[in-house]
């Protein structure tokens, strides 16, 4: 009875109704806590792709103008783009033109350098006592009092800018960190918010919060019709999509460039109610909406579609003052290869016109504005359970019918959303879309294991499977044979040849292949002997695991001795190679320890037994960190802590690897229990984070034979010499894989 009750049940229907429940819960931890892996990047493809099925649009309004500093500006007159008084030469020209709103997207954020301030003291001394007629006749007088005049740059760039009575100034914070207090720099309270209030709430929707702010030095600012804050947001695959609507700096919120100039333009100068948390921020009558981080999507226009002037034509008078007067201009840079961002209609449009497309969205009311979590949710749902509903008997007689009406399902929902992105609401396709395609591919599987595919999969693994180890774990435990296998943590281990391609290039094939097996012959049986499995070879380089498909507790121990022994036994192996009349070699060993996918990878056709994951691809990048330290071993922080104590290991740097965006430190495996390090390598390193670089380079210099310490040493003496920004972390990038 029990054997029919199973025939009859409707398993693509059990499963298709668990992974609904599973999709509905990643569809509230992605939207109310943290995004899933990859969703965001699929949700930014269909936003781009929503914005070019729409194509580029006209402004909504006449009223902005663009001013570039760009190359023909380079040509015609150079000394705007290298002096204050050409800065202040642009601003007289442009208010000439009676413009409503000059915004900057720049800063002058120190005094203007032309001499070295000793130099410039005594040259400011001289023109001042020549003018008041008490130094001695000097044939020179004329020229020091120009060049005295040419040292006044910021003051003629502060009375243009107060002249003008309509300059607004650019602000761009730090956005890491936080400071409970600061002061406010000068100018820089024209950005505030109005009204702010704040009850603690909000979460996603909360402002970011900066340490810091980079401005135009006070004796310019002050004079200043307003500002606002030119920082923006990239995701994750480099494209600009939102720009902050509110920072949040010392306990003080400021608002955009481009929303500041839309507030002078509707005559109400910082005119906004905001509270800090909520979906919509009040700002000169129009509701904003508020997205994560207190920003707002932008409805980009595309290339070039608002108006776009030459600088180098407003300095020569070429310009139709209809175009200009009146208008909102925009100041930026837009000459070749400088401030260019991406968006979703451009890869390489100008930085300026992201507050200028701001100012105009805000008095054009076009605003896109986000369906929100709920609905979200909510289409996952609604998917989902169509995807369900398919897998009932009646509806699957057919085996087509199901996946084509759940394909239908999510054709028709992706078209809602283009649809409803010409009308300016944004609804989230990614979640929904790729949840419910989860549900539906796990029907199907569960249908297909149903009708004995698992059989016939289970014998073509053991076709292509030559392994023993691996294919007896499959034998004692067929659901082995599925794809994608388990996760666990494991050691993986990785070793390479130094300079392997030149070292083979003036060797025969034939000579090439006996040396490569006298190589790989011992380095493999290691691996073996301590209980490893051997992965794969990747040319000269091996690669393998401790942990699997057999458990070993130690594994991080047991790689650990083999790298120590691979060193040792390559030594013999030179040893026997120089009589023969071989070149010696060297090798780099890389370990890492983690949570790991291990089992059956690859497609249908052909796969293998291997491990895969963000910790395997760290212990490659070890290993090819090795060359630019010039060691022999390094490994990773969980393999440090799960070595045991008869190792001796000593951490050398915290590196930024190649395809990852966190920092690990990194430590070189020294040898075994009772080998001894020298403190002063710790005492180094810790002066070097400190960034007192001429001090880390001398006690680095001091460890002679020590080829890390060399390394360090050179690294210091460049940054001693080009210090990094304040923002410095200490971290190292890595430069090659």
């Amino acid at each position: 009875m029990r054997a029919v009750a199973t025939r009859t049940r409707n398993v693509p229907l059990i499963t298709a109704i668990a992974t609904t429940i599973v999709a509905v819960v990643l569809a509230i931890v992605h939207t109310k806590a943290v995004a899933l892996p990859g969703l965001a990047a699929i949700e930014g493809f269909t936003i781009d792709a929503r914005f070019e099925l729409r194509g580029p649009r006209a402004p909504a309004t006449d009223r902005i103008v663009i001013v570039g500093l760009d190359d023909k500006l380079r040509h015609e007159a150079w000394d705007v783009l290298q002096t204050r008084r050409g800065y202040a030469r642009l601003i007289d020209a442009l208010t000439a033109y009676d413009p409503k709103v000059i915004a900057l997207d720049f800063f002058f954020s120190s005094p203007e350098v032309i001499l070295p301030d000793e130099l410039a003291e005594e040259v400011l001394a001289a023109a001042k006592d020549n003018q008041a007629g008490t130094a001695a006749p000097n044939p020179y007088a004329p020229l020091i009092g120009k060049i005295a005049d040419e040292l006044r740059g910021d003051e003629v760039l502060a009375a243009s800018v107060a002249k003008s009575g309509r300059v607004f100034l650019a602000a761009s914070f730090y956005l890491r960190g936080k400071v409970a207090s600061a002061p406010e720099p000068v100018g820089l309270d024209k950005a505030r918010h109005g009204e702010v209030a704040d009850a603690g709430g909000g979460g996603a929707l909360r402002p970011v919060n900066a340490s810091g702010v980079t401005t135009t030095i006070p004796q310019i600012a002050k004079g200043a019709a307003g500002a606002g804050l030119v920082n923006h947001y990239r995701d994750d695959d480099g494209v600009t999509r939102r720009v902050p609507l509110a920072v949040e700096f010392a306990g003080r919120h400021y608002m955009p460039l481009g929303l500041s100039v839309a507030l002078a333009e509707l005559g109400k100068p910082g005119d906004t109610r905001y509270l800090v948390g909520e979906s919509t921020l009040r700002a000169g009558g129009h509701d904003i909406p508020v997205s994560r981080a207190a920003s707002l999507m932008l409805d980009v226009l595309g290339t070039d579609r608002i108006p776009h002037v030459s600088a180098a034509d407003v300095l020569a008078g070429r310009v139709d003052k209809a175009k200009l007067a009146g208008k909102l201009v925009f100041v930026g840079l837009t000459y070749s290869e400088s401030d260019k961002v991406a968006t979703p209609l451009a890869t390489d449009a100008d930085g300026i016109e992201l507050h200028a497309t701001l100012a105009e969205n805000v008095l054009g009311d076009r605003l896109l504005r986000a369906s929100g979590d709920r609905a979200t949710i909510l289409a996952t749902l609604l998917l989902c359970a169509l995807a369900c509903v398919v897998q009932l008997r009646r509806v699957r007689r057919r085996p087509w019918v199901p996946p084509l009406v759940a394909l239908g399902g999510i054709a028709l929902y992706v078209v809602v959303g283009v649809v409803l992105f010409g009308r300016g609401t944004v609804i989230a396709l990614a979640a929904p879309v790729v949840l419910a395609s989860l549900v539906g591919l796990t029907a199907i599987i569960a249908g297909l294991a149903t009708e004995g595919r698992e059989k016939a999969k289970l014998r073509a693994v053991f076709s292509q499977y030559v392994s023993g180890p691996v294919v007896d774990r499959i034998l004692a435990d067929p659901a082995r044979a599925k794809l994608g296998g388990e996760r666990k943590e494991l050691t993986v281990l990785f070793s390479d040849i130094r300079g392997f391609s030149l070292f083979s290039e003036g060797m025969p094939p034939e000579q090439l292949a006996a040396f490569l097996g006298e190589y790989l012959t011992p380095m493999t049986e290691l691996v073996l002997a301590s209980g490893g499995t051997l992965d794969k070879y990747i040319g000269d380089a091996v690669m393998a695991i401790w942990g699997a498909p057999i458990d070993v507790p130690d594994h991080a121990a047991r790689a650990c001795e083999v790298a120590l022994k691979m060193q040792e036994a390559l030594v013999s192996m030179n040893k026997v190679w120089a009589k023969a009349g071989k070149p010696a070699v060297a090798i780099g060993v890389g370990i890492n320890t983690g949570a790991m996918a291990v089992g059956n990878m690859g497609s249908a056709a052909r796969f293998d037994y291997t491990v895969l994951g963000d910790q395997v691809n760290l212990g490659a990048r070890l290993e090819a960190l090795t060359k630019e330290y010039g060691i022999s071993i390094l490994v990773g922080e969980t393999t440090v802590a799960n070595a045991g104590d008869g190792f001796v290991f000593r951490e050398i740097d915290l590196v930024r690897v190649k395809g990852r965006a966190g920092a690990v430190p990194v430590f070189e495996l020294v040898g075994r229990k009772g080998v001894a390090l020298d403190p002063r390598f710790a005492d180094a390193l810790a002066t070097y984070r400190k960034r007192d670089f001429a001090a880390a380079r001398a006690a680095f210099g001091a460890l002679a034979g020590d080829p890390v310490a060399a390394t360090m040493s050179a690294r210091c003496a460049i940054l001693a010499a080009s210090p990094p920004d304040e923002d410095w972390d200490g971290v190292y990038e890595q430069k090659s894989k």
